[in-house]
């Protein structure tokens, strides 16, 4: 019961990285998978441990990183991948699931690792949003870069230490949520050209 609550915790983690970028934290997976080979024993694990994936998500991840910090092109980038990023919650659960879990539980983590996506990409983008707003998105390629740094903290305590992810996540969630609302709520309104 325990293992699979770990292996739960994982799952939702990672999804949480998928969220903000999707191709670094695949990178991350794929890559512990790899060099770590008793951390993820499922066939979907084998997978992302590849040369080929390997390969692709290191160049996906050159293309995001990229592209997240010129402004517009980064809101354009999450735009497109408002569909990529849950879907890739979703994915990386299903291939951090040991076999041994009950279908159920795999088919939680799921769920729960989609929503989780979906959740943080929502919130990457409505600091974005906010960050352009306020900053006219100068701040924009700093938050970028802390974002990847993010995922790959993230991507790592998710896999190693899932109980520290779930009590830091709250700590960083929670505020950046509420900065982001307050942000939105107090930015200017367009003024009408005349």
């Amino acid at each position: 019961m325990i293992e699979s609550l770990s292996s739960l915790l994982t799952s939702v983690g990672l999804g949480v990285g998928a969220g903000v970028n999707a191709y670094a934290t695949f990178l991350v997976f794929g890559l512990l998978s790899r060099f770590m080979p008793g951390t993820f024993d499922g066939d979907m694990a084998k997978f992302f441990a590849t040369t080929p994936v390997l390969i692709f998500f290191a160049v996906m991840y050159a293309i995001e990183f990229v592209a997240d910090k010129i402004p517009a092109v980064d809101h354009v980038w999450d735009v497109i991948h408002t569909f990529v990023r849950p879907l890739a919650g979703v994915i990386v659960a299903l291939a951090a699931s040991s076999p041994q879990m009950p279908k159920g539980m795999v088919v939680t983590a799921a769920i729960l690792s989609g929503g989780a996506a979906l959740g943080s990409h929502f919130t990457k983008a409505s600091l974005r949003a906010a960050s352009t707003t306020t900053t006219a998105g100068i701040a924009n390629p700093f938050l970028s870069i802390a974002e990847d740094i993010f995922v790959v903290v993230n991507a790592i305590l998710a896999v190693f230490w899932p109980i520290l992810f779930l009590i830091l996540a709250l700590i960083v969630f929670v505020p950046v949520i509420l900065i982001t609302r307050r942000m939105l709520r107090n930015r200017p309104l367009a003024q009408p050209t005349q």
